[in-house]
């Protein structure tokens, strides 16, 4: 009858190291509300979430930043393309244009034609 004992202080052995390599275990921090993503904000939390945000113009504009490059990145910057990408570009073109000239537009649906 083999004794499986040898497998089990290696394996004790490898998850102390890993435990001590770390310094701590997951759970033992909380993460604080600034550090994390939209997606993972809490509705409780959403308004605290929302003040730690910079609001200054250099803020914002690095956000779009991030989020342009993040898009690229997705879509556009990939090994195999596919028309995902070019068509949220269009449609997001169409929309943005529409939502412009929209006052014109409704201005020109109300003149009658005769």
């Amino acid at each position: 009858m083999r004794n499986s004992s040898p497998q089990q202080p290696l394996r004790s052995k490898l998850a102390s190291e890993s435990s001590l390599a770390a310094g701590f275990k997951m759970a033992d921090r909380p993460v604080p509300v600034r550090d994390l993503k939209l997606l993972d904000v809490k509705l409780g939390q959403l308004p605290g979430w929302l003040a730690t945000r910079d609001y200054t113009p250099t803020g914002i504009f690095l956000g779009l930043r991030r989020g342009h490059d993040r898009f690229v990145k997705k879509y556009i910057d990939v090994k195999k393309t596919s028309f995902a990408g070019i068509a949220i570009m269009l449609t997001s073109y169409v929309v943005l244009s529409y939502v412009w000239n929209y006052q014109h537009l409704k201005h020109d649906r109300m003149r009658k034609y005769h």
